[in-house]
């Protein structure tokens, strides 16, 4: 069996290694924030246009159903808002293409957002 002094030993190795009572730092507030996200980024290296053309038609419907899931635009608005994203991404992606091309091999992005 043990004696006092091999249970006392172990005592003692055992109390140090216990950790020291976790104490609060600085206690900041969290806030989560659920809102879908009304914003999507696409990537242009290596498409070509016609994927790129159809990942915008995509993306433009997905932001302006997640804005109207928000509740920051009104269920009226968006066919309105699908368009005008397209619309504004799609000449977006005409720029890069005319004035950057070395832009589309470098993975430039196209950002869509409800603004």
């Amino acid at each position: 069996m043990f004696s006092v002094k091999t249970f006392s030993a172990l005592a003692a190795v055992a109390a140090l290694a216990l950790p020291a009572a976790a104490t609060a730092q600085d206690v900041t507030p969290l806030q989560v924030d659920g809102r879908a996200p009304t914003e999507v980024r696409i990537a242009l290296a290596g498409k070509p246009a016609v994927a790129v053309k159809q990942e915008i038609r995509t993306a433009s419907g997905v932001v302006c159903r997640n804005a109207i899931t928000n509740r920051e635009l009104a269920l009226y608005e968006a066919d309105w808002c699908s368009h005008a994203t397209e619309v504004r991404a799609l000449a977006r992606y005409a720029s890069i293409v005319k004035h950057n091309a070395t832009a589309l091999a470098a993975g430039s992005q196209i950002i869509l957002a409800v603004r």
